[in-house]
């Protein structure tokens, strides 16, 4: 684990998917502190052969491609000439499943690279991450750089605790429309209904009839759901009523104009879920969901609504995205 601080914060970052972890905020007025993120009951120790950033899963990571794909069932059917049933192998790409290689590093910083297989279209990836000075804030950039004219999923995956009071949580964003999830979850749990559209968090359709309000979390049964917040037009922030804290994501949504929400609350009950994980993914993506990136960069529902799923790269112009996960008192 490699530890960068300021003044205003402190965060581990692992050589396995770069993935932050152990992230300590100090909120300037009151100097408490303010610790977010998610964490696996069984990090670390998974069984061998499950992809690196589940065997760590938590905190914050980059997905290229982004999802995970796979069979599914009940199917909407407005998604069902696209295929929806391939894999990324390995999921979320080799970003969240390798170690990557620390390039540069100070006591406030940190940069690190993965070279992506030969045959891949993507060369390479840079990820620096920086405490900042001034205030309780990660200043995170990505550089992706190709071989190749590409077209490719991209997402970011930062994973709150779920681990709180419930309704606690106060998840706020503006969007230009919500969609649940195309098919049935897998797993137990899922809440809302398939394929359906919504305009606000507070009423989005749900499973059973009426509306269920995804702005306050968690709802409190075990649950195990997906939504996507397409145009999102602003930071999303997510308000702790029992820490008396938030966080503000914030990105570049030229690039990056969805945000997934994966609400993983205890529903999951294979190996090494065993219904003890509570995770909320607050997910910067160009993406179909979590679908696979064939799904992703061919004509789907999402596209035909003019909002991007994939983004472009070439060799003579890598892509940087930037963003920031920022603490603030309430």
């Amino acid at each position: 684990m490699i530890e960068i601080r300021s003044a205003f914060v402190s965060a581990g970052v692992m050589p396995v998917a770069a993935m932050l972890n152990g992230v300590t905020f100090r909120l300037p007025a009151g100097r408490r502190l303010f610790r977010p993120f998610a964490r696996a009951p069984w990090f670390g120790a998974a069984e061998a052969g499950t992809p690196g950033h589940l065997r760590w899963l938590g905190g914050e990571f980059v997905c290229l491609p982004f999802g995970v794909g796979g069979p599914l069932e009940e199917v909407a059917a407005e998604w069902r000439d696209c295929p929806v049933e391939a894999v990324n192998e390995p999921p979320h790409g080799p970003a969240a499943d390798e170690a990557w290689s620390v390039v540069a590093r100070g006591p406030d910083s940190v940069r690190l690279a993965l070279d992506y297989p030969s045959g891949h279209p993507i060369r390479r990836l840079e990820r620096r991450i920086t405490a900042a000075a001034d205030g309780p804030r990660l200043d995170i950039e990505l550089i992706v750089e190709s071989r190749v004219p590409t077209r490719t999923s991209l997402g970011l995956h930062p994973i709150l605790d779920l681990a709180v009071p419930d309704a606690s949580l106060a998840v706020e964003a503006r969007f230009g429309f919500g969609l649940t999830y195309p098919a049935r979850v897998p797993g137990e749990g899922m809440a809302t209904a398939i394929g359906r559209s919504f305009e606000q968090l507070c009423a989005v359709p749900a499973a059973g009839g009426g509306l269920l309000d995804l702005s306050r979390l968690p709802l409190g049964p075990p649950m195990e759901d997906v939504v996507q917040l397409c145009g999102v037009e602003g930071p999303v922030e997510i308000r702790s009523a029992s820490l008396g804290a938030g966080l503000r994501i914030d990105w570049d949504r030229t690039l990056l104009p969805s945000c997934q929400l994966w609400i993983s609350d205890r529903a999951l009950k294979a190996p090494p879920w065993n219904g003890r994980y509570r995770g909320l993914g607050i997910e910067p993506i160009a993406s179909a969901f979590d679908f696979a990136n064939a799904c992703a960069v061919a004509a789907n529902p999402i596209a035909a609504r003019g909002v991007n799923t994939a983004v472009a790269v070439t060799p003579d112009a890598p892509l940087h995205i930037r963003y920031r996960l920022e603490a603030f008192e309430m």
